[in-house]
């Protein structure tokens, strides 16, 4: 009997290994990639960065969202069985770049505008407010005519932007 508890106790951790194994994402082998944005030579807080493959399956999209040194790391997006580790970078390749930040502005209503001490202007229609802090056409990682080349390696890849 202990033979046949011992084969079933084998055969319920492989199929324990077995099913653990599946439906999970790899982790993608990538390339640490970061950078200073600049517009007009300051450093862009807050700022999204995108990175998207020229060329569809090679190389893996990733964002990074910059620091109060307007420095930012990839992370690589998931998809399909693939992800990337957190800032871990991205695949070598070429890619677009696109890159944005925006303030949006919403107007305050009665009791906000009571609470913070301030008189209340009613507006029509009540829409936010969106100011584009970096320019709306680098937004666009296919137009924003932003192009670079991750490599193997560690890859400092500075942005600078103009207004």
């Amino acid at each position: 009997m202990s033979t046949l508890k011992h084969l079933l106790n084998l055969f319920v951790c492989g199929l324990m290994l077995t099913v653990s194994g599946c439906g999970g994402r790899s982790t993608a082998s990538t390339e640490p990639v970061q950078g200073v944005v600049t517009l007009d030579g300051q450093p862009v807080e807050g700022a999204t960065v995108t990175f998207v493959p020229k060329t569809e399956g090679q190389g893996l999209s990733a964002t990074g969202r910059t620091d109060a040194q307007g420095v930012y790391r990839l992370t690589a997006v998931a998809t399909g069985e693939q992800q990337g580790a957190a800032e871990a970078g991205t695949k070598p390749g070429d890619y677009y770049v696109g890159v944005i930040k925006r303030e949006v502005e919403v107007p305050l209503g009665p009791e906000e505008a009571a609470q913070a001490g301030v008189a209340y202007v009613e507006s029509t229609p009540a829409s936010p407010k969106v100011t584009y802090v970096v320019p709306q056409r680098y937004g666009n990682p296919q137009k924003s005519g932003i192009e670079v080349t991750v490599t193997a390696g560690t890859n400092e890849i500075p942005i600078e932007l103009t207004k």
